[in-house]
């Protein structure tokens, strides 16, 4: 099925499917992700110190995600991490 979409696309359109087709296969792989829900403080800690976020504080989970407050590039940030590991800072 997939064959006969990309066959009938042309330009600009037929790029959109094959990045939709590989986003999908993307997404699969992704699935067997566990999740920041899953991790304990120190896997936290540790994912946010590869993330440059030092002096960590206050560090709980807040439902499914994460929160706390960090340094980061010298500047004193509030975190958010969701179930999917995105950062968010405010």
């Amino acid at each position: 099925m997939r064959a006969a979409t990309v066959l009938l696309c042309s330009g600009m359109l037929c790029s959109s499917v094959l990045a939709l087709s590989a986003c999908a296969t993307h997404e699969d792989v992704k699935s067997s992700y566990i999740g920041t829900s899953s991790m304990d403080e120190a896997q936290v800690t540790q994912l946010l110190d590869q993330q440059g976020f030092h002096d960590i504080t206050n560090l709980h989970k807040n439902g499914p995600d994460w929160v706390g407050s960090a340094t980061k590039s010298g500047n004193a940030v509030n975190f958010d991490i969701d179930k999917a590991g995105n950062i968010h800072t405010r």
